[in-house]
């Protein structure tokens, strides 16, 4: 059977219901699309915005009834006519269909061939779902939506997040000084993920001494006061970034600071996967799994993802 996940409504963690299925088969794959056992689905904000009716929902791009999720990791169980870059038995990982549906919380998946990759030696496959969509996000801050050249000053807030810790990885990778953003709790870690400086979100002094060293590229994964905080960092000339929408109360108090405000928003993009994957073939890049839940325990994953404070990523064992 193809055990999964289907939402027939938007709302609470409770739409999320466990249903079974029989298995797609390889006859129902398009010649660019590859059939692929689910080892393991990332969970991602994004997955509990467009579960309420936000996100990809929001957008248009996405109806009900709907299987959340789009990071996953398994094994090649068929190809189409026209994949040769994989082949059955293949271990892979990747974004499906990102922003469309790609149905990832479930134990089979169609997922078109140019968004897998092979999965790198260095990840297990719990590590290899917890990568894409988060450490793609950030390589598009850092090498897209700006260009991070070495000996920058950056700054990350949330740095403890999904994306937080794959960004500061990423920027300490590239040459930047990086300082972040976090709980007290997750200082010494993030050190060990290549932060120069760490700084308490709850420390209002702390946050405040952030502008006596002027930041060249400021990443808010976080908005609110701490946005504020990490704006009155950033030097004149310098980049604020932050996730779509999260920055429309920033930009006029920006432009008077003289400081370029930008957005990101994930796609799927070929060049980005395949440089994530040589970062983590390198052990450049490390995800955190902070917990790995059960399918079936897909709306406690999100409620976890609400609070706001998980470190690293959550994974459901498909």
């Amino acid at each position: 059977m193809n055990t999964k996940i289907v939402q027939t409504r938007f709302g609470g963690p409770e739409v999320l219901e466990l249903i079974d299925q029989a298995p797609p088969t390889p006859d129902a794959l398009a010649g660019d699309e590859v059939l692929v056992r689910v080892a393991f689905a990332g969970v991602n904000p994004i997955d509990v915005m467009t579960r309420t009716g936000g996100g990809m929902a929001a957008a248009g791009v996405i109806s009900l009834p709907f299987t959340p999720g789009w990071d996953l990791a398994g094994t090649v169980e068929a190809v189409g006519i026209q994949v040769n870059t994989l082949s059955v038995g293949d271990r892979v990982f990747g974004m499906a269909r990102f922003p469309r549906e790609g149905a990832a919380y479930a134990q089979y998946a169609i997922v078109p061939a140019v968004d897998l990759a092979p999965t790198p030696d260095a990840l297990t496959d719990a590590a290899a779902a917890a990568l894409p969509l988060a450490a793609m996000t950030a390589w598009q801050a850092f090498a897209d939506t700006t260009h991070l050249a070495k000996g920058q000053r950056v700054l990350v807030t949330g740095a403890g997040g999904g994306v937080g810790h794959l960004a500061v990885q990423i920027a300490h990778h590239l040459g930047a000084t990086v300082t972040a953003v976090a709980g007290a709790a997750k200082h010494d870690w993030l050190r060990g993920l290549g932060a120069d400086r760490t700084v308490d979100y709850t420390d209002p002094a702390a946050l405040a001494a952030l502008a006596a060293e002027p930041i060249d590229v400021a990443l808010d994964l976080v908005g609110g006061g701490t946005g504020r905080q990490a704006l009155a960092a950033t030097r004149p000339g310098g980049v604020l970034i932050a996730l779509t929408g999260a920055v429309d109360d920033l930009r006029a108090a920006a432009e008077a600071a003289g400081v370029r405000v930008a957005t990101t928003a994930v796609r799927t993009e070929r060049a980005w996967l395949d440089r994530i994957t040589r970062l983590a073939a390198a052990k450049a890049l490390v995800p955190e799994v902070a917990e790995v839940l059960d399918l079936a325990d897909a709306a406690q994953a999100h409620r976890l993802i609400e609070t706001g404070h998980v470190q690293g990523k959550i994974v459901l064992r498909a």
